[in-house]
């Protein structure tokens, strides 16, 4: 015991401890930017137009008994109608640059999946496709930063 150096337990444990907070850090950074990318990219090479019939903000949701709060962060739950069917609680994704600020009503948008859609996003255009795979870039980086997080020792 008089052998051992108490230093070198305190840095193993600090590296751990470091790995742990980077990693969560990493991993939430990636899923927010790959799941943005995804659902945009998803919605529009997949989906179908369809029309907005009324917008509201998602301030509050529930998922499981964690409440999320979402206020001006460009989620929307909206009601849309497509080819005169009425789907309710479709969460629309729009996001905060100059040319889309907020869905209104009688907007189109894309609608994913085509039976019975669940999300929707805002139609893209020349620009907007790359932000969307600038976005899906930078999650995949980030995802390859978790993985890397655990190489420190």
């Amino acid at each position: 015991m008089a052998d051992f150096s108490w230093k070198s337990l305190f840095r193993i444990i600090f590296h751990k401890v470091l790995a742990i907070i980077l990693s969560i850090l990493f991993l939430t950074i990636s899923c927010l930017f790959l799941g943005y990318a995804f659902v945009d990219i998803i919605t529009n090479a997949a989906g179908i137009n369809a029309q907005m019939m009324s917008v509201s903000n998602v301030t509050h949701v529930h998922i499981g008994k964690y409440q999320f709060g979402c206020k001006g962060t460009g989620l929307f739950k909206s009601t849309v109608i497509q080819n005169h069917v009425e789907y309710k609680g479709v969460f629309c994704l729009y996001p905060t640059w100059p040319n889309h600020v907020e869905p209104i009503v009688d907007d189109v948008v894309r609608v994913w999946p085509t039976k019975k859609p669940f999300v929707a996003a805002a139609p893209m255009q020349g620009m907007d496709w790359i932000v969307s795979f600038f976005f899906l870039m930078i999650g995949l980086v980030m995802f390859e930063f978790f993985i890397l997080a655990w190489t420190i020792h």
